[in-house]
């Protein structure tokens, strides 16, 4: 290894430097950039009974359709950094963003095995300052992992091959499993592992193809036995509810090929490159998708005239159809977390183009490009915005209310349309002032927190404002312009 690097000084010194491009662009003001509403807040919730308590959760989050949990391997994995540096959700997104830089790596250690130096830097450079890649590298949330897990499964059949040593599948097997448990259409991912798998079954190139196949069934199964239990516990809930949102003719799911396969070329021109590699721009969205595909369309062109498929070409052009197929089956909106578990792959096509440019005009047209895509990122980049500083609102106005309450047990409500109070909860609990919960406890006084432009709490129909029954405003304050209102009982209900 030590011999490798004296070897490749120049290489290593550029692949360094991309990495703490990429890490720069993901840890630079982290606290003021990241996201803390509702949903880092529950899981943040869920971190401190697990470290406090030693509550140690079977289920993961509730995912978006279909009353369906997730598996709990993301509070594990955010429980590790909020151990360390005791319950700072900071270590949570830390967490998530040097998993983002190890991203950048795989690409780069992907595309360099498969396609050269060259390719594998412009595959890296251009992850590295993707701006929805970075977006979702900057924020403790369950989805924003699966990327890694992606490319990590498609490592494990790589090595396979590579070491002639299908032992290395235990790592494919074991990365599905995390993939599916940060978020649920990665299940898009088991027919791409199928897919590999037969493809190894015809060739065999290696020893413990059957040894390797029941490792990393092991490994796929033990990640995901805590979500079992809880099945077996509750009566098969999350088995019952994927059922259900396969069988009903109006859910989330339809396989009507008539209305998905039409769906195919804009989640991948729009979505997939458009988002992730082309800064979101139309035309170049356009032009990007059409010539990163040329390397695999000649791949199976050759492999229809009697030639064997060289393997990184099938991997990737399986995991891109069988994606987008899979993908095109989802009736609702396309949000850029959704395509995690594909978001690497027009990186690596990108490599292919670099890798199969031959001639001088080639390589200067994918340079070029490759620039016009680096300045289009660049311009979109999320620093470039003023952080909303989130966590930091949260913690004062949470300071605020507990200075309000003059040390009295009180009640607590959010009204917002686009959040709810978890991460309200987490510092309230954090700095020993955990609210009453309504109707069970009715203290005197009520604490509403609006994140609307225009709020009015008296009256409102929010169970946690309406079970306090009859208020008054005793006191109105804004805390770094979000409205903080002090509500005292008013039996009368005459209004003042």
């Amino acid at each position: 290894m030590m011999t490798w690097l004296r070897n490749h000084r120049t290489e290593v010194l550029i692949v360094f430097g991309i990495l703490l491009i990429a890490a720069f662009l993901r840890f630079y003001r982290l606290p003021e950039y990241m996201t803390f509403l509702g949903d880092e807040g529950r899981d943040a919730l869920v971190i401190k009974k697990m470290l406090v308590e030693h509550d140690l959760p079977f289920i993961g989050p509730p995912a978006s359709v279909g009353n369906i949990y997730l598996g709990p391997l993301y509070y594990y994995m955010m429980a590790v950094p909020m151990a360390i540096f005791w319950l700072n959700p900071v270590a949570a997104a830390g967490m998530v963003a040097f998993v983002g830089v190890a991203t950048v790596f795989l690409t780069y250690y992907l595309a360099r095995q498969w396609f050269g130096f060259i390719p594998a830097v412009f595959s890296a450079s251009l992850y590295a300052v993707s701006w929805v890649a970075i977006i979702y590298s900057r924020s403790s949330w369950n989805p924003n992992p699966v990327p890694f897990f992606a490319l990590l499964m498609v490592l494990g059949f790589y090595k396979s091959r590579q070491k002639r040593d299908y032992r290395w599948l235990v790592l494919s097997g074991g990365a599905l499993a995390a993939a599916i448990q940060m978020h649920y259409l990665s299940l898009i991912l088991v027919p791409v592992f199928a897919a590999f798998w037969l493809f190894e079954l015809k060739k065999k190139e290696g020893k413990n193809f059957l040894k390797g196949t029941i490792m990393a069934k092991i490994a796929f199964l033990l990640l995901m036995l805590p979500l079992v239990l809880f099945d077996l516990k509750h009566d098969f809930l999350n088995l019952n509810a994927f059922i259900s949102l396969f069988n009903s003719g109006g859910g989330s799911i339809s396989f009507n090929p008539l209305t998905g396969l039409t769906r195919i070329l804009p989640v991948y021109i729009e979505n997939l490159t458009g988002r992730y590699l082309a800064g979101g721009v139309g035309l170049l969205a356009c032009i990007t998708a059409a010539v990163i595909l040329i390397p695999s369309i000649l791949g199976f062109y050759r492999a229809r005239s009697g030639k064997e498929i060289s393997w990184p070409y099938f991997a990737l052009g399986s995991w891109l159809g069988i994606g987008l197929l899979g993908i095109s089956f989802y009736r609702g909106e396309v949000y850029d977390h959704y395509l995690g578990f594909l978001s690497p792959l027009p990186f690596l096509l990108f490599g292919s183009l670099a890798a199969i440019a031959k001639t001088k005009y080639q390589k200067a047209g994918v340079g070029l490009l490759a620039g016009i895509l680096l300045v289009a990122n660049f311009l979109q980049s999320p620093l470039l915005t003023p952080p909303a500083n989130q966590l930091g609102r949260t913690q004062e106005i949470a300071r605020s209310v507990i200075r309000q309450s003059d040390s009295k047990p009180f009640n607590f409500a959010l009204i917002s349309k686009s959040n709810y109070d978890s991460a309200y909860q987490f510092y309230l609990e954090q700095y020993g002032a955990k609210p009453e919960v309504l109707p069970f406890v009715t203290t005197k006084q009520l604490f509403v927190v609006c994140e609307d432009s225009v709020c009015k709490p008296i009256g409102h129909p929010k169970h946690e404002i309406a079970a306090f029954g009859w208020a008054k405003i005793e006191h109105e304050s804004e805390v770094l312009g979000v409205k903080v209102y002090k509500l005292v009982s008013n039996p009368s209900g005459k209004p003042l």
